[in-house]
């Protein structure tokens, strides 16, 4: 008997040691957003008046899906929206998987992609995860030029409440090299963020993947504010800072409140972007010039002291089913 619990005690410890010496350094790097959209040119329109302009049009393009062996077409383009790079898409013939998104949940951010330096080092991931069941959902091949965008998307969506996605090589890179991210407002990503009901299971989730547990927070905020409307909203944060740049998960706790409209009408998912300002008024009298209207903002922490600052959120709905989020950090 004791012979046999330490034979069990050894193969935990292994067991262990073989699961902190997987390479998940992947994670720690967002290669692109995959979001799919109904009207290309009213997004580029809406994106061009928040002053983004980083844009690479890859035209109508054939997909192959080699899963369910079929062929889509596509309309893509490539952006950088101050620092995160977007792959926008719009279904136009043939069911896909991003059809099939596109009815079920409308327009939006479908799915984060990761990158691989080389097809071998993907598959093994591939392998990796299909020990816990998370398997490969469609392989999408589309030429663009001289190279193929190639993406794998995994089964994900139900649980982790986004499509993971991974795709390898560098070739693809040269459709980025001069998309720097530049903007109008000096706009800098600071965040992705999601809108979800529940963060227990969606963390326990993305733990059996391999990523970390979401840090939990409570914020107090002050001066809330729904519509230009004095609100009491509350959220509950699920913070995951693996990577360069960081993941908020929103939980909605007393409406009204912009994570619940977006679960409302899209269901749980990524719900914005957040970026850095350096002078806040100054971007909403810009986008209030141009017909944009904040949806929701208020402070944190003592004004005017360190440790305070200030969120607006801008209503994009109709620029992709997307929300900006403006964040202003006190120096």
């Amino acid at each position: 008997m004791k012979n046999t619990v330490i034979i069990c005690m050894c193969a935990a410890l292994l067991g262990s040691c073989d699961r902190k010496a997987e390479d998940i350094s992947h994670f720690n790097m967002v290669d692109q957003v995959l979001w799919v959209v109904d009207d290309m040119e009213n997004v580029i329109h809406h994106w061009t008046e928040l002053g983004f302009n980083q844009y690479a049009d890859l035209g109508v393009v054939d997909a192959s899906l080699l899963k369910s062996h079929g062929q889509v077409r596509l309309r893509l383009v490539a952006a950088n929206l101050g620092g995160a790079n977007i792959t926008w898409i719009q279904p136009l013939e043939g069911e896909s998987v991003f059809s099939d998104f596109q009815e079920d949940y409308g327009n939006g951010a479908m799915s984060i992609v990761h990158r691989f330096p080389d097809l071998k080092r993907l598959k093994k991931e591939l392998r990796r995860l299909s020990v816990p069941g998370i398997n490969v959902v469609e392989e999408v091949k589309i030429p663009v030029r001289d190279i193929t965008l190639h993406f794998f998307l995994l089964d994900t969506r139900k649980e982790g409440k986004y499509i993971l996605a991974y795709t390898y090589g560098d070739a693809d890179q040269i459709i980025r090299k001069d998309l720097t991210g530049e903007n109008r407002n000096d706009l800098q990503l600071n965040q992705y963020a999601f809108a979800i009901h529940d963060a227990a299971p969606v963390s326990g989730f993305w733990e059996k993947v391999g990523q970390p547990a979401f840090e939990i927070n409570n914020p107090e905020l002050f001066e809330t504010r729904y519509y230009g409307e004095l609100v009491d909203h509350q959220l509950i944060q699920g913070w995951q800072r693996h990577g360069t740049i960081a993941y908020e998960w929103c939980i909605p706790v007393k409406s009204p409140i912009v994570y619940e409209d977006h679960i409302n009408k899209h269901g749980e998912g990524i719900h914005h972007l957040a970026f850095t300002v350096d002078d806040m008024d100054t971007v909403l009298s810009d986008y209030a010039s141009r017909g944009y209207h904040v949806s929701m903002g208020g402070t944190w922490g003592e004004k005017g002291k360190p440790g305070s600052g200030r969120y607006e959120y801008i209503d994009l709905e109709e620029a992709g089913g997307l929300t900006m989020e403006l964040l202003w950090s006190y120096k």
